[in-house]
């Protein structure tokens, strides 16, 4: 399985474990109204995206509503502290989907 991570800037890069302290820094180095998240994508399309803010989005981009990609909506949790990020995002990344799916998530994106 491959993952992708999406800088502040928009640029993508292959997931790479050591990548994410440097992904998670981009929160906080400027403001970028464009692009204000972070990402890792699962090739699956189920993404992990983190915003400055500390809100965290839990979705599958590629689902249509079908069956096997529920839940089709995003969900989101609220104060996640940076230090818990790169566990997080590595988990989506590493398609550990059943460990992130644990989190008491709220429906939305907001």
């Amino acid at each position: 399985m491959s993952a992708t991570v999406t800088y502040r800037d928009g640029s993508m890069n292959n997931y790479a474990v050591h990548l994410l302290p440097t992904l998670v820094a981009q929160l906080d180095a400027y403001e970028d109204d464009e692009h204000p998240d972070i990402a890792v994508s699962h090739e699956s399309g189920w993404t992990l995206s983190a915003f400055p803010s500390g809100l965290l989005v839990w979705e599958n981009v590629d689902a249509d509503g079908e069956e096997d990609s529920w839940p089709a909506t995003p969900r989101h949790l609220r104060e996640v502290p940076r230090e818990r990020l790169p566990e997080l995002l590595a988990l989506c990344a590493d398609g550990q989907f059943d460990e992130l799916e644990r989190l008491p998530w709220r429906a939305g994106n907001f």
